[in-house]
């Protein structure tokens, strides 16, 4: 270990977290498994954390859960780790629900909340997911890290391992928007530009992952990083409580999330889930995965199953979920085969919801309304969870007088193209005389 990793306050695990279970034939893995996918089931064998509900679980939350300078350390007791102390490479989060009424009335809705994620330090929530990764590097005294990314999850690596003094490296398509590449770039990272898709740079980094043996921070491959993600959810359902003391009819009745793997929606499920397990909360909204029209095989799969989809097993997901070739503006969501579609589907399920698509014109056109009613610049996939919430409308799968979430996952300044787009220039006017 180097010796800026040396350092670093240590990391224990939590002793709650007993292990994680195979999303598709149920196998169970203990805390000591090296693996990050099951030994039987090979890549399709996502894992999911597991704890144990001890009794004292729910009170340690609301005991912690206020102490926002921790970041989201404050949800340590439904964590797979716990440092000793806070630190730059992992202490982020707290962002504050954004309520916004101007954007509801414009669409109807009775009230609208933004858990607006773009002031992390790489502007995105996939900081979350990599807070966790640096965490556990750090307890198993690994000081590489390396992920696929089409921007955010890299940025996100490089920002934080920068901090940390871990070493990362990064497989990108070589399509991958250029603003986001210097950020890779100016944090010390090694990017390697994959001349193919998404999904050919994420086959490439396991390969790498595997021969270096690096810790993996591809959020669909490792199991833990999810667990970091859920805690958007977690601070929003604490927030809108007041630390699960007020009314619980405070909660929205829906959550909307842009899906590309299904890791993030697959967290934001299971934080609600697991909050009505504890007894911290009494229900659960229904969370509402929303993917670009261009890269939408989980809402095509989830329209075509016409019902039962909470009855449908892994095998039978995974089956149903067909490979598409990726074509959207949203580049941060532009997946083919998304590799955590068992457990987001399953997720998904569970709460009721639902996934849908919608086209990179509403994209651009939420961009902008985001920005013109709510003040808050998304990027286009960071825009593609509202955007979701005109089609739901449509579909009636929301009501105008529900209580509606959405989450905003990256800032428009990683990828202001579209944006720009969506703009007409003034023309220059003569200076005063």
């Amino acid at each position: 270990m180097n010796e800026a990793l040396q350092q670093l306050p240590p990391v224990a695990g939590n002793p709650r977290w007993t292990g994680c279970r195979c999303v598709v034939c149920d196998r169970v893995y203990d805390t000591r498994y090296e693996g990050f996918v099951c030994a039987d089931c090979g890549i399709d064998g996502i894992l999911d954390a597991e704890y144990d509900p001890a009794p004292d679980t729910a009170a340690r939350v609301r005991a912690e859960g206020g102490d926002t300078a921790r970041g989201l350390w404050r949800f340590g007791p439904l964590l797979p780790v716990m440092p000793a102390a806070i630190h730059p490479a992992w202490a982020v989060g707290g962002t504050a629900p954004l309520p916004a009424p101007r954007l509801a009335a414009h669409l109807g809705l009775a009230s609208l909340v933004i858990k607006d994620d773009t002031g992390l330090p790489s502007a995105s929530l996939k900081d979350r997911a990599a807070a966790v990764a640096m965490a556990r590097a750090r307890q198993l005294g690994l000081d590489h890290l390396a992920c696929a990314s089409t921007g955010n999850a890299a940025a996100s690596l490089a920002v934080l391992a920068s901090r940390g003094g871990f070493s990362c490296t990064i497989f990108v398509p070589a399509a991958a928007p250029r603003g986001k590449l210097a950020q890779l770039l100016l944090h010390g990272a090694r990017v390697i530009r994959v001349d193919g898709t998404y999904d050919q740079a994420f086959e490439m980094s396991l390969g790498e992952i595997e021969r270096h043996h690096w810790y993996s921070r591809n959020c669909a491959h490792n199991p833990l990083l999810v667990e970091g993600k859920k805690t958007a959810a977690l601070e929003l359902a604490w927030d809108l409580t007041n630390g699960f003391t007020a009314d619980p009819e405070a909660l929205p009745d829906v959550v909307f999330v842009p899906v590309g793997d299904g890791c993030i929606i697959s967290s934001t499920a299971k934080a609600f889930l697991e909050l009505r397990a504890l007894g911290l909360t009494d229900r659960v909204p229904r969370v509402i995965g929303v993917q670009a029209a261009g890269a939408a095989p989980l809402a095509r799969a989830w329209a075509a199953a016409a019902g039962g989809h909470a009855a449908m097993n892994g095998a039978t997901i995974r089956a149903a979920v067909a490979p598409v070739e990726a074509k959207t503006i949203a580049d941060s969501i532009s997946v083919g085969i998304p590799r955590n579609r068992v457990k987001a589907w399953r997720y998904v399920a569970a709460t009721g919801g639902a996934f849908l698509a919608v086209p990179d014109e509403t994209i651009i056109t939420t961009i902008v309304e985001l920005a013109a009613k709510a003040g808050v610049f998304a990027e286009p996939s960071g825009a593609t969870g509202m955007a979701g919430v005109r089609a739901a409308l449509d579909q009636g799968l929301v009501r105008p007088g529900e209580r509606v979430a959405v989450l905003v996952t990256g800032h428009g300044l990683k990828d202001p193209g579209a944006a720009l787009g969506a703009c007409r220039m003034p023309e220059p006017v003569p200076p005063l005389s």
